[in-house]
């Protein structure tokens, strides 16, 4: 009896331990492998009411981590619209979020700046 109450208990600690390496391993991850993936939000005119909301989902769920970017949202916003650039502003001190520049052709995102040629 006492053998089999020792192997159970051997069995207990074993997958224990196990479980407790697999953790630890777990932990050392970086939080953000970048891919060379980059997320644009193009917003359309008077997004604003929807804007904080959509931003915070993107962050609270993980998005940037799970399609492998470089953990930021670039947003490019209508120019006229100051609200939306306001929201941005202020949620640019929670998330990393970072406006793109006004009249675009065409936007190009390599490493930490943004090579832009404006029409």
């Amino acid at each position: 009896m006492d053998i089999i109450v020792l192997i159970i208990l051997s069995i207990f600690a074993f997958l224990g331990m196990s479980f407790s390496v697999i953790h630890l391993l777990s932990l050392h991850r970086p939080a953000y492998s970048d891919k060379g993936l980059r997320i644009v939000l193009y917003l359309p005119q008077n997004f604003s009411s929807e804007l904080e909301g959509i931003i915070r989902l993107i962050f609270v769920e993980g998005i940037p981590r799970k399609l492998m970017s470089d953990g930021k949202i670039y947003v490019k916003a209508p120019l006229e619209d100051t609200e939306t650039k306001r929201i941005l502003e202020k949620l640019g001190t929670m998330y990393p979020v970072e406006m793109l520049p006004g009249q675009l052709s065409y936007c190009m995102i390599t490493g930490r700046e943004k090579n832009t040629d404006l029409q």
